[in-house]
Protein backbone atom coordinates (compact mmCIF):
# COMPACT_ATOMS: atom_id res chain seq x y z
CA UNK A 1 0.00 0.00 0.00
CA UNK A 2 1.06 3.82 -1.06
CA UNK A 3 2.59 5.32 1.90
CA UNK A 4 0.46 8.26 1.25
CA UNK A 5 -2.76 5.98 1.52
CA UNK A 6 -1.69 5.84 5.37
CA UNK A 7 -3.53 7.31 8.59
CA UNK A 8 -1.96 10.42 9.43
CA UNK A 9 -1.99 12.17 12.92
CA UNK A 10 -2.15 16.01 11.40
CA UNK A 11 -2.15 18.48 14.36
CA UNK A 12 -3.95 16.12 16.49
CA UNK A 13 -6.84 15.30 13.59
CA UNK A 14 -6.79 11.44 12.44
CA UNK A 15 -6.68 11.35 8.48
CA UNK A 16 -7.26 8.53 7.13
CA UNK A 17 -4.47 9.42 4.65
CA UNK A 18 -2.16 12.30 3.35
CA UNK A 19 -3.84 13.74 0.71
CA UNK A 20 -5.44 17.01 0.98
CA UNK A 21 -7.95 18.49 -1.34
CA UNK A 22 -6.46 22.17 -1.33
CA UNK A 23 -8.68 25.68 -0.87
CA UNK A 24 -10.66 25.88 -3.94
CA UNK A 25 -13.28 28.47 -5.05
CA UNK A 26 -16.46 26.91 -6.46
CA UNK A 27 -18.64 30.47 -6.93
CA UNK A 28 -21.94 28.32 -5.64
CA UNK A 29 -22.52 30.64 -2.27
CA UNK A 30 -24.76 33.61 -3.74
CA UNK A 31 -26.48 33.95 -0.54
CA UNK A 32 -22.79 33.44 1.14
CA UNK A 33 -24.09 30.16 2.96
CA UNK A 34 -23.37 26.70 1.62
CA UNK A 35 -26.17 26.40 -1.17
CA UNK A 36 -27.92 22.65 -1.99
CA UNK A 37 -25.14 22.67 -4.79
CA UNK A 38 -22.14 23.43 -2.82
CA UNK A 39 -22.87 20.95 -0.64
CA UNK A 40 -23.46 18.02 -2.72
CA UNK A 41 -19.62 18.73 -4.16
CA UNK A 42 -18.00 18.82 -0.93
CA UNK A 43 -20.04 15.51 -0.32
CA UNK A 44 -18.78 13.96 -3.84
CA UNK A 45 -15.48 15.13 -2.78
CA UNK A 46 -15.42 13.49 0.25
CA UNK A 47 -16.82 10.05 -1.25
CA UNK A 48 -13.42 10.36 -3.45
CA UNK A 49 -11.76 9.40 -0.58
CA UNK A 50 -9.41 12.46 0.59
CA UNK A 51 -8.30 12.74 3.95
CA UNK A 52 -8.50 16.42 4.64
CA UNK A 53 -10.85 19.17 2.35
CA UNK A 54 -10.05 22.77 3.10
CA UNK A 55 -13.28 24.75 1.95
CA UNK A 56 -12.87 27.62 -0.24
CA UNK A 57 -11.52 31.17 1.41
CA UNK A 58 -15.20 32.00 3.96
CA UNK A 59 -14.81 35.08 5.08
CA UNK A 60 -15.38 35.80 8.90
CA UNK A 61 -17.00 39.60 7.56
CA UNK A 62 -18.66 40.05 4.60
CA UNK A 63 -17.37 44.11 4.23
CA UNK A 64 -13.85 42.54 3.72
CA UNK A 65 -14.79 41.36 -0.21
CA UNK A 66 -13.14 43.19 -3.12
CA UNK A 67 -16.31 43.76 -4.64
CA UNK A 68 -20.16 42.40 -5.18
CA UNK A 69 -18.80 39.56 -7.66
CA UNK A 70 -17.46 37.82 -5.42
CA UNK A 71 -19.27 35.01 -4.12
CA UNK A 72 -17.19 33.57 -0.88
CA UNK A 73 -19.44 31.95 1.94
CA UNK A 74 -19.31 34.24 4.90
CA UNK A 75 -19.48 32.79 8.93
CA UNK A 76 -19.99 36.60 10.55
CA UNK A 77 -23.25 35.64 12.27
CA UNK A 78 -23.64 32.68 15.13
CA UNK A 79 -27.14 32.25 12.82
CA UNK A 80 -24.90 30.61 10.13
CA UNK A 81 -23.85 27.80 12.06
CA UNK A 82 -26.72 25.16 11.36
CA UNK A 83 -25.92 25.98 7.53
CA UNK A 84 -21.65 25.29 7.97
CA UNK A 85 -22.62 22.17 10.73
CA UNK A 86 -24.78 20.63 7.94
CA UNK A 87 -21.72 20.67 5.45
CA UNK A 88 -19.49 19.53 7.84
CA UNK A 89 -21.39 16.95 8.48
CA UNK A 90 -21.91 15.71 4.85
CA UNK A 91 -18.11 15.35 4.66
CA UNK A 92 -17.41 13.95 7.92
CA UNK A 93 -19.79 10.87 7.01
CA UNK A 94 -17.84 9.52 4.25
CA UNK A 95 -14.56 9.68 6.72
CA UNK A 96 -12.64 12.84 5.41
CA UNK A 97 -12.11 15.81 7.81
CA UNK A 98 -12.51 19.42 7.07
CA UNK A 99 -10.75 22.62 7.78
CA UNK A 100 -11.85 25.84 6.89
CA UNK A 101 -9.68 28.64 5.11
CA UNK A 102 -10.17 31.91 6.06
CA UNK A 103 -9.81 34.32 3.12
CA UNK A 104 -8.35 37.83 3.94
CA UNK A 105 -9.39 41.18 4.10
CA UNK A 106 -9.46 43.66 1.23
CA UNK A 107 -11.55 46.50 2.63
CA UNK A 108 -11.86 47.99 6.02
CA UNK A 109 -13.96 50.39 7.36
CA UNK A 110 -15.11 50.60 3.93
CA UNK A 111 -11.47 51.28 2.53
CA UNK A 112 -8.96 49.39 0.81
CA UNK A 113 -6.55 48.52 3.07
CA UNK A 114 -3.17 46.42 3.90
CA UNK A 115 0.17 46.55 5.66
CA UNK A 116 1.54 49.34 4.11
CA UNK A 117 0.03 52.31 1.37
CA UNK A 118 1.75 50.19 -1.88
CA UNK A 119 -0.21 49.60 -4.76
CA UNK A 120 -2.05 46.54 -5.64
CA UNK A 121 -0.51 45.59 -9.17
CA UNK A 122 -4.04 43.74 -9.62
CA UNK A 123 -6.45 46.99 -9.50
CA UNK A 124 -4.88 49.43 -11.59
CA UNK A 125 -4.84 53.06 -9.93
CA UNK A 126 -6.11 51.70 -6.21
CA UNK A 127 -3.61 52.43 -3.22
CA UNK A 128 -4.90 50.74 -0.16
CA UNK A 129 -3.94 52.56 3.10
CA UNK A 130 -2.13 51.14 5.75
CA UNK A 131 -3.83 49.50 8.97
CA UNK A 132 -3.49 51.58 11.92
CA UNK A 133 -2.19 49.25 15.11
CA UNK A 134 -6.03 49.70 16.84
CA UNK A 135 -7.67 48.18 13.36
CA UNK A 136 -5.55 45.28 13.03
CA UNK A 137 -6.51 44.40 16.69
CA UNK A 138 -10.31 44.46 15.50
CA UNK A 139 -9.30 42.48 12.51
CA UNK A 140 -7.66 39.84 15.30
CA UNK A 141 -10.97 39.64 17.39
CA UNK A 142 -13.26 39.00 14.18
CA UNK A 143 -10.89 36.34 13.13
CA UNK A 144 -11.09 35.19 16.49
CA UNK A 145 -14.90 35.58 16.37
CA UNK A 146 -15.18 33.58 13.20
CA UNK A 147 -12.63 30.62 14.50
CA UNK A 148 -15.37 29.75 17.57
CA UNK A 149 -18.05 29.77 15.32
CA UNK A 150 -15.84 27.33 12.93
CA UNK A 151 -15.12 24.80 15.80
CA UNK A 152 -19.50 25.26 16.92
CA UNK A 153 -19.50 24.16 13.12
CA UNK A 154 -18.24 20.88 13.16
CA UNK A 155 -14.49 22.26 11.64
CA UNK A 156 -11.66 20.70 12.48
CA UNK A 157 -9.45 23.12 12.04
CA UNK A 158 -8.59 26.10 10.43
CA UNK A 159 -6.37 27.58 8.10
CA UNK A 160 -5.36 31.14 7.39
CA UNK A 161 -5.01 32.12 3.63
CA UNK A 162 -1.66 34.30 4.01
CA UNK A 163 -0.35 33.60 0.01
CA UNK A 164 -0.79 35.39 -3.64
CA UNK A 165 -0.38 38.92 -2.48
CA UNK A 166 -3.34 39.17 -0.97
CA UNK A 167 -2.80 41.77 2.38
CA UNK A 168 -1.88 39.27 4.67
CA UNK A 169 0.44 37.76 2.63
CA UNK A 170 1.50 41.62 2.30
CA UNK A 171 2.69 41.50 5.83
CA UNK A 172 5.30 38.84 5.40
CA UNK A 173 6.89 40.19 2.85
CA UNK A 174 9.60 42.93 2.97
CA UNK A 175 8.55 44.89 -0.14
CA UNK A 176 4.97 45.59 0.73
CA UNK A 177 5.60 45.58 4.77
CA UNK A 178 7.38 49.12 5.22
CA UNK A 179 6.15 49.11 8.99
CA UNK A 180 8.45 50.75 11.55
CA UNK A 181 5.92 49.32 14.48
CA UNK A 182 5.49 45.70 15.91
CA UNK A 183 4.28 44.35 12.60
CA UNK A 184 6.92 45.77 10.51
CA UNK A 185 10.53 44.93 10.15
CA UNK A 186 11.99 41.84 11.15
CA UNK A 187 10.67 38.52 10.10
CA UNK A 188 8.61 37.41 13.54
CA UNK A 189 7.06 40.81 13.80
CA UNK A 190 5.91 40.93 9.95
CA UNK A 191 5.06 37.41 10.95
CA UNK A 192 2.86 38.50 13.97
CA UNK A 193 -0.45 39.32 12.56
CA UNK A 194 -0.92 36.06 11.92
CA UNK A 195 0.29 35.10 15.22
CA UNK A 196 -2.28 37.19 17.13
CA UNK A 197 -5.27 35.40 14.88
CA UNK A 198 -3.93 32.15 15.91
CA UNK A 199 -3.71 33.01 19.52
CA UNK A 200 -7.29 34.61 19.58
CA UNK A 201 -8.88 31.63 17.58
CA UNK A 202 -6.97 29.12 20.26
CA UNK A 203 -8.26 31.45 22.79
CA UNK A 204 -11.99 31.38 21.64
CA UNK A 205 -12.38 27.69 20.28
CA UNK A 206 -9.75 26.15 22.34
CA UNK A 207 -6.25 24.96 22.03
CA UNK A 208 -7.32 21.38 20.51
CA UNK A 209 -8.46 22.92 17.60
CA UNK A 210 -5.40 23.67 14.94
CA UNK A 211 -4.72 27.02 13.19
CA UNK A 212 -2.62 26.16 9.73
CA UNK A 213 -1.57 28.77 7.37
CA UNK A 214 -1.31 28.92 3.35
CA UNK A 215 1.50 31.12 3.49
CA UNK A 216 3.69 32.51 0.49
CA UNK A 217 7.63 31.58 1.00
CA UNK A 218 8.97 33.56 -1.57
CA UNK A 219 7.28 36.40 -4.16
CA UNK A 220 8.89 36.23 -6.87
CA UNK A 221 9.39 39.71 -7.48
CA UNK A 222 12.23 42.19 -6.75
CA UNK A 223 12.28 43.67 -3.46
CA UNK A 224 9.93 41.15 -2.50
CA UNK A 225 10.35 38.36 -0.16
CA UNK A 226 12.80 35.55 -1.05
CA UNK A 227 12.93 31.85 0.43
CA UNK A 228 15.64 32.66 2.52
CA UNK A 229 13.58 35.36 4.27
CA UNK A 230 10.33 32.96 3.66
CA UNK A 231 12.25 30.90 6.01
CA UNK A 232 12.61 32.64 8.76
CA UNK A 233 9.22 34.11 8.76
CA UNK A 234 8.20 30.19 8.46
CA UNK A 235 10.42 29.53 11.59
CA UNK A 236 9.04 32.73 13.26
CA UNK A 237 5.30 30.94 12.71
CA UNK A 238 5.99 27.53 13.82
CA UNK A 239 7.42 28.53 17.03
CA UNK A 240 4.54 30.23 17.84
CA UNK A 241 1.78 28.34 17.92
CA UNK A 242 1.13 27.77 14.11
CA UNK A 243 0.11 24.26 13.63
CA UNK A 244 0.84 23.17 9.74
CA UNK A 245 2.08 25.59 6.77
CA UNK A 246 0.79 24.82 3.33
CA UNK A 247 3.40 26.11 0.66
CA UNK A 248 2.12 28.24 -2.02
CA UNK A 249 4.44 31.33 -3.78
CA UNK A 250 3.99 33.88 -5.90
CA UNK A 251 2.52 37.39 -5.86
CA UNK A 252 0.63 38.59 -9.41
CA UNK A 253 3.75 39.62 -11.24
CA UNK A 254 5.44 39.30 -14.80
CA UNK A 255 6.80 35.56 -14.09
CA UNK A 256 4.61 33.49 -11.74
CA UNK A 257 1.91 33.96 -9.81
CA UNK A 258 -0.26 31.24 -7.40
CA UNK A 259 -1.09 28.90 -10.50
CA UNK A 260 2.99 28.60 -11.35
CA UNK A 261 4.46 30.10 -14.42
CA UNK A 262 2.88 32.87 -16.42
CA UNK A 263 4.41 31.93 -19.79
CA UNK A 264 2.77 28.56 -19.90
CA UNK A 265 5.85 26.63 -21.83
CA UNK A 266 7.79 27.44 -18.48
CA UNK A 267 5.22 25.26 -16.32
CA UNK A 268 6.30 22.51 -14.28
CA UNK A 269 4.79 19.91 -12.20
CA UNK A 270 5.72 20.35 -8.71
CA UNK A 271 6.85 23.63 -9.26
CA UNK A 272 7.65 24.12 -5.25
CA UNK A 273 8.67 21.13 -4.72
CA UNK A 274 12.49 23.04 -3.50
CA UNK A 275 10.66 25.50 -1.54
CA UNK A 276 9.33 23.04 0.59
CA UNK A 277 11.84 20.75 1.50
CA UNK A 278 13.69 24.51 2.05
CA UNK A 279 11.17 25.21 4.73
CA UNK A 280 11.01 21.35 5.84
CA UNK A 281 14.44 21.25 7.13
CA UNK A 282 13.70 24.94 9.55
CA UNK A 283 10.58 23.50 11.15
CA UNK A 284 9.29 20.78 13.24
CA UNK A 285 5.74 21.20 11.93
CA UNK A 286 3.90 19.42 9.32
CA UNK A 287 4.57 20.79 6.34
CA UNK A 288 1.99 20.95 3.01
CA UNK A 289 3.06 20.43 -0.44
CA UNK A 290 0.67 21.92 -3.20
CA UNK A 291 1.43 23.21 -6.82
CA UNK A 292 0.73 21.55 -10.15
CA UNK A 293 0.88 17.92 -8.80
CA UNK A 294 -0.48 15.32 -11.35
CA UNK A 295 1.33 12.26 -10.46
CA UNK A 296 1.07 9.98 -7.92
CA UNK A 297 4.33 8.39 -8.24
CA UNK A 298 6.33 11.72 -8.29
CA UNK A 299 3.97 12.90 -4.65
CA UNK A 300 4.86 9.50 -3.20
CA UNK A 301 8.92 10.04 -3.89
CA UNK A 302 8.38 13.55 -2.04
CA UNK A 303 6.96 12.45 0.96
CA UNK A 304 9.29 9.61 1.00
CA UNK A 305 12.65 11.68 0.76
CA UNK A 306 10.67 13.77 3.69
CA UNK A 307 10.31 17.23 1.57
CA UNK A 308 7.39 17.79 2.31
CA UNK A 309 4.75 15.69 4.68
CA UNK A 310 1.57 15.78 3.05
CA UNK A 311 0.36 16.48 -0.32
CA UNK A 312 -2.27 18.93 -1.44
CA UNK A 313 -4.43 19.30 -5.18
CA UNK A 314 -6.78 21.79 -6.49
CA UNK A 315 -7.69 21.63 -9.73
CA UNK A 316 -7.34 17.98 -10.36
CA UNK A 317 -10.30 17.94 -7.95
CA UNK A 318 -12.21 20.13 -10.14
CA UNK A 319 -12.21 17.45 -13.39
CA UNK A 320 -11.92 14.29 -11.02
CA UNK A 321 -13.34 14.48 -7.20
CA UNK A 322 -12.95 10.95 -6.66
CA UNK A 323 -9.21 10.90 -8.38
CA UNK A 324 -8.16 9.61 -4.58
CA UNK A 325 -10.48 6.25 -5.05
CA UNK A 326 -9.22 5.80 -8.16
CA UNK A 327 -6.09 5.66 -7.04
CA UNK A 328 -6.93 3.27 -4.04
CA UNK A 329 -8.68 1.04 -6.33
CA UNK A 330 -5.62 0.55 -8.63
CA UNK A 331 -5.63 2.62 -11.57
CA UNK A 332 -2.40 5.45 -10.81
CA UNK A 333 -3.04 6.83 -14.06
CA UNK A 334 -1.82 10.76 -13.61
CA UNK A 335 -4.78 12.97 -12.89
CA UNK A 336 -6.76 14.01 -16.07
CA UNK A 337 -6.20 17.71 -15.32
CA UNK A 338 -4.09 19.42 -18.17
CA UNK A 339 -3.67 22.60 -15.97
CA UNK A 340 -5.15 25.06 -18.99
CA UNK A 341 -6.85 27.12 -16.50
CA UNK A 342 -10.02 27.47 -18.18
CA UNK A 343 -11.71 26.98 -14.88
CA UNK A 344 -10.36 29.96 -13.08
CA UNK A 345 -11.30 31.76 -16.05
CA UNK A 346 -14.53 30.90 -15.01
CA UNK A 347 -13.67 32.52 -11.44
CA UNK A 348 -12.42 35.61 -12.45
CA UNK A 349 -15.92 35.74 -14.27
CA UNK A 350 -17.97 35.30 -11.82
CA UNK A 351 -19.56 31.50 -13.38
CA UNK A 352 -19.23 28.89 -11.48
CA UNK A 353 -16.45 27.04 -11.46
CA UNK A 354 -15.95 23.86 -12.68
CA UNK A 355 -13.58 21.86 -15.61
CA UNK A 356 -14.08 22.76 -19.15
CA UNK A 357 -12.50 19.82 -21.15
CA UNK A 358 -14.88 16.90 -19.02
Amino acid sequence: MSKLLEPYDFCGIKLKNKFIRSATSENLAKSRLPSEQLLNRYEELARGEIGLIITSAMRPDRTWARGPQQKNMVIEHDDSIPAFRELTDRIHSFGSKVAVQFGSFFVYNNEPVAPSAVPYSWIPGVSPRALTVEEIGEIVKIYGAAGERAKKSGFDAVEIHAAHGYPLSRFLSPLFNQRTDEYGGSPENRARILIDIAAEIRERAGNNFPVFVKMGVVDFCEGGLTIEDGVEVAKALSQNGISAIEISAGTPGPEMNALGATDGSKWTEGYLIDYAAAIKTNVEIPIILVGGLRDVNMMEDIVAQGKADLVAMSRPFIIEPQLIKRWMEGDREPSHCISCNGCMDLYMDGEIVECIIE
